[in-house]
């Protein structure tokens, strides 16, 4: 984490992936995957404008945000975008497994459960 007053150039690699990761199951748990890699590929030739706007601001910001730096930083490259929306897609199809074994599974145990004469209540 960084201290007061220490300047920040980039981020490394691994952080960048953490950074990612943060991002993108916070999108996942709110359920605003589809809405957000929309709005990140339309606002893809934005984002070193909006990163220079958050270095602009972050005086201000990271006195309550302590990560802010990064997160302007993290903006300024467009891969980062980029990586970021393959890995919302990948969380996508994983949920999208996920239901889909559920819904097979639900039908299974009601199968099961049906027997020979459904409407006959036990």
């Amino acid at each position: 984490m960084m201290q007061p007053g220490q300047s920040y150039t980039e981020i490394s690699e691994e952080r960048r992936d953490q950074l990612i990761e943060v991002i993108a199951q916070k999108i996942c748990q709110y359920g605003m995957i589809t809405p957000a890699v929309f709005f990140l590929e339309m606002n893809k030739p934005l984002s070193y404008i909006g990163s220079q706007a958050m270095h602009f601001f972050s005086p201000l910001v990271s006195v309550v945000f302590t990560s802010f730096d990064e997160f302007a930083y993290f903006f300024e490259d467009r891969q980062n975008l980029e990586r970021l929306i393959v890995r919302l897609e990948e969380l996508s199809i994983e949920q999208d497994q996920k239901a889909k074994e559920a819904r097979q599974a639900a039908l299974q145990q009601k199968k099961t459960k049906s027997g020979l004469f459904p409407w006959i209540k036990r």
